[in-house]
């Protein structure tokens, strides 16, 4: 009987504390998420990622304040270092301030008309994701890797601008590294790896700093005030290389410069800058005005500087009531059209009539005003942004174009817009849905050009792109690449853009920033000519030479200069940013890995749990 009795004796012994330590387990953690801070305390996430957030925004435009970029990430920073974030719901909590800080970044975007809210709140809620996945998998990093947040940080941040550059047809703009736009020296890295290489350098930066802080505010360690100082001894050596690398750059072009200016391709150009801002209600009259204004400002350019080689006008301002129509026989009447086909031909030959007409006209009359002789090709070309409409048996594509007109008025080339901004340019699922389009501002959709058109003039030729393009930089790189496997190398980018949807906002600045990035990455000058600004003339080492005014009428003068210069983002575009997103992809696995581990634990305990009830 003793021994039979004893294990069980025991054994109910063992189950009552079991179940003891069970339920005093539940006990302390019910007390500890009583104790758990909430969104509004200052020790919770929602504090700690707004402070982040603020600081952010303060960096960019309009503020400007780039040397808060440097701390700016440290609260999000502070987050992940965290063994568990605090609060209930925390990740809904940074998502919200996501979206608050990027709607006040590119809250430009409503501005235009009602309907746009929808779009800028949306593109807010979508971009603040990126805050989630890299707090997320930079804490898997951390914490289940076992990685150091001083490298962890800024590889999972790089490889996200790079999915952000991709997703969803990509949105590139207001990029960290961005925020040094107007520091020439510290962004000379990005000719090796693009913006993502200065937003690396940035996130580096402050994650050393938050290290560093954790490590001297901890218990005393053998490590000593040198091992405790390693990670912002290294922020401090990276950031004196990308100086040091950077002044020699930019001193070794000045050289060059100097030293054999004959060998430098350069183009006398007037930038022409109007100020109309967009409204989505078609006035024939209001087309006239802001066509007629452009080609005064055109002709009060070439008066005052008759030597000019070319003139640029931004995007769209050319149409005015006659766009160009493109039509390819057989010339048959589109079924909605109320005519006969002979009709439709009279009226395609006359419409096409009136437009060469026009293109002379213009040319003919600036060319007149400089004293170019007439039907030469070596006076001033032309490069402005029309509507073309293009028919083919019956079928019609409109494109946003820019045409490249030759002083005698003919169109030399012809570029379509390759990369169409969403909402902007085109509804998705438009052509399945057209219906999709009358509940819109957007009266018609655009039709995506194929390829690049290089802009050949005696002078030089040039890459050109139009509105967002720029801000696309795998799409720059591309196209510049083609045109010189093509053997049509550009000597220099030009950039035909309408911001007079944002009204005068900080989206011009971002807008501009994006410029100065695809000159340095490219090696190339760039020139925007932008409706109510900010028109630009930037070298190909990223100074900006001229800007113009915000929403104001503006003529920018510049000798755009061009010298050849290898470098290495040409050749492995973004490979080292690829690599940061290969490595996100992997924590990723990490974390759902992970994730679902603990999901099994969870059930295995409550199994458990309703068992000892």
């Amino acid at each position: 009987m003793k021994q039979t009795t004893l294990p069980r004796r025991r054994k109910s012994q063992n189950t009552a504390v079991l179940a003891e330590s069970n339920h005093a387990t539940r006990d302390v953690e019910g007390r500890s998420a009583d104790c758990q801070p909430g969104w509004f305390s200052w020790r919770g996430p929602l504090a700690f990622a707004s402070l982040s957030g603020l600081l952010l925004w303060a960096a960019f435009p309009p503020w400007g304040w780039w040397p808060l970029v440097w701390i700016a990430p440290i609260g999000w920073l502070y987050l992940i270092q965290l063994p568990k974030l605090p609060g209930k719901r925390p990740y809904l909590a940074i998502w919200l301030v996501g979206l608050i800080h990027w709607a006040a970044l590119v809250e430009g975007i409503r501005l235009a008309h009602p309907a746009l809210y929808l779009g800028w709140l949306s593109l807010s809620g979508y971009l603040a994701v990126y805050l989630l996945l890299f707090i997320g998998l930079t804490r898997v990093a951390v914490h289940r890797l076992g990685i150091s947040i001083v490298w962890a940080a800024p590889i999972v941040w790089t490889g996200l601008e790079l999915l952000r550059g991709h997703a969803l047809t990509g949105f590139s703009m207001a990029l960290l590294g961005h925020v040094l736009y107007r520091q020439p020296t510290l962004i000379q890295i990005s000719d090796l790896g693009g913006a993502y290489a200065v937003s690396f350098l940035i996130m580096f930066v402050a994650a050393a700093v938050t290290r560093t802080c954790q490590l001297w505010l901890q218990p005393p360690a053998p490590l000593g005030s040198v091992g405790r100082s390693w990670p912002v001894a290294t922020a401090a050596a990276l950031v004196l290389a990308t100086v040091v690398y950077g002044q020699i750059t930019l001193r070794k072009y000045d050289a060059r410069l100097a030293a054999d200016p004959q060998h430098a391709v350069q183009v006398n150009v007037a930038l022409i800058q109007h100020s109309f801002d967009t409204i989505f209600q078609f006035d024939p009259q209001r087309e006239r005005e802001i066509f007629a204004s452009y080609l005064q400002l055109s002709r009060e350019a070439v008066m005052q500087q008759p030597d000019l080689d070319l003139i640029v006008w931004p995007e769209s301002v050319y149409s005015g009531t006659l766009g160009e129509l493109l039509a390819e026989p057989p010339l048959i009447a589109p079924p909605d059209a109320s005519m006969t086909d002979d009709e439709f031909r009279e009226t395609v030959q006359a419409w096409e009539t009136a437009v060469h007409e026009k293109n002379r006209d213009v040319a003919g009359s600036l060319n007149a005003l400089a004293g170019t002789p007439a039907d030469s090709t070596g006076g001033i070309w032309l490069i402005a942004g029309t509507d073309s409409q293009r028919i083919v048996a019956g079928d019609m594509d409109r494109f946003n174009s820019a045409l490249l007109i030759d002083p005698r008025g003919h169109v030399a080339a012809r570029y379509f817009k390759m990369h169409l901004v969403m909402f902007g340019e085109y509804i998705p699922f438009g052509r399945l849905i057209p219906w999709l389009y009358q509940i819109t501002p957007i009266t018609t959709g655009f039709t995506p050009g194929d390829r690049v058109v290089p802009f050949s003039m005696p002078q030089a030729t040039l890459a050109p792109s139009i509105c967002f393009e720029s801000t696309v930089p795998h799409l720059i790189r591309s196209q510049v690449a083609a045109l010189r496997n093509e053997g049509t190398p550009p000597d220099m980018l030009v950039n035909v853009t309408n911001d007079g949807w944002f009204w005068g906002s900080s989206m011009l600045d971002h807008h501009l920033a994006c410029g100065v990035f695809r000159a340095v990455e490219n090696r190339l000058p760039f020139l925007v000519a932008a409706n109510t600004g900010l028109s630009a003339s930037i070298g190909q080492d990223g100074r900006i030479d001229q800007v113009g005014p915000r929403r104001q009428p503006a003529v920018l003068f510049t000798r755009a200069r061009s010298l050849p210069w290898s470098n290495g983002y040409a050749w492995w575009g973004d490979v080292p940013a690829g690599i940061c997103l290969t490595f996100c992809f992997a924590v990723s696995i990490v974390g759902a890995a992970d994730a679902i581990r603990r999901r099994k634990q969870r059930k295995v305990r409550n199994k458990v749990s309703v068992a000892e009830r």
